[in-house]
């Protein structure tokens, strides 16, 4: 059950990012004002204003390094906005470190870091296209037919790998990007009949597949799993304050993937890193991922060289 009350409160959330040093900085957006918050395990402690100018119940994400904080989310005119905190200051000032296009009324973002620092933004253009926005000089528009408002999540491998719901069929499609070419596939073809507010993936190490987390718009959490063409379970609804409800008392699920790592990725203990197998994605790749913890001490934690980030 903790489990799933962690997830709940990662996709209530406008955003989050677990901390090298521990606990977990949430974002949340209300009323058009960004806040971040410090989660400790068992309570939230310190509260910072991010932005006061924000699209209410918008989608935001870190886009910081051990140098800086970032955050990129969506202003209440619909255009990308960049804050980064200013340590001298010690108060969210708003950056030009990314440019500030206008996006779809409904777009949600997926956000990563990659390893030359460089900064990566995916979003929903005013059409409802995607688009991938690479640092301050460079952004694509990539293939797939998105439902508009789709929540998006994003796979670092070698390459990145962009999760949406498609206004096709309503399957969850996984576009990824190879020699500078996109190529867009289903990932599991079940139909998802739900409007989502977020997705998050876990690998499910044992059956060599992938877990979807999903979130409605009407607060159901259910997950999908890429095992036998799509396999669909509810779990929960997750109530006011991210707070979870549980279907069953039964309902329990694995440790999360968290959607932002911490950058460079943590070690296990003792400085050493393992790869586990990468479930298959729909196309044939296939990588390494980071394998979920397990709670209770049961086993260490176990990290890809690739971190994941949603």
């Amino acid at each position: 059950m903790a489990e799933l009350q962690e997830l709940s409160r990662n996709l209530h959330a406008s955003g989050y990012n677990e901390r090298s040093e521990g606990g977990i900085t949430y974002l949340y957006s209300n009323g058009g004002t960004l806040v971040s918050k410090q989660w400790n395990g068992s309570s939230f402690g310190d509260e910072e204003l991010v932005n006061s100018g924000v699209k209410t119940n918008s989608q935001s994400a870190f886009l910081g390094t051990p140098e800086e904080r970032v955050v990129v989310s969506i202003s209440s005119a619909n255009t990308l906005v960049v804050n980064k905190f200013n340590e001298d200051d010690e108060e969210w000032v708003e950056d030009d470190c990314l440019p500030t296009p206008v996006v779809h009324r409904d777009s949600k973002l997926a956000a990563y870091v990659d390893t030359n620092g460089g900064k990566h933004v995916f979003y929903q253009d005013p059409a409802g296209n995607l688009v991938h926005l690479q640092g301050s000089e460079r952004s694509d528009t990539i293939p797939g037919n998105a439902v508009p408002g789709t929540p998006l999540a994003v796979v670092i491998e070698e390459n990145p790998h962009l999760f949406y719901v498609s206004s096709q069929d309503n399957f969850i499609h996984h576009v990824d990007q190879k020699d500078g070419a996109w190529t867009d596939t289903v990932l599991i073809p079940f139909e998802v009949k739900r409007r989502l507010a977020r997705l998050e993936l876990a690998p499910d190490v044992a059956n060599k597949t992938l877990i979807v987390y999903c979130l409605a718009d009407d607060g159901t959490l259910f997950q999908i799993s890429t095992e036998n063409g799509g396999k669909e379970t509810i779990l929960g609804k997750v109530e006011t304050g991210g707070s979870f409800k549980a279907a069953t008392s039964a309902e329990c699920c694995p440790r999360i993937v968290p959607r932002c790592r911490p950058y460079p990725r943590p070690r296990i203990s003792g400085g050493a890193s393992a790869s586990v197998p990468h479930p298959r994605i729909s196309g044939g790749a296939s990588a390494s991922v980071p394998h979920p913890r397990i709670s209770g001490g049961v086993s260490a934690s176990v990290w890809s060289s690739r971190d994941w980030y949603c």
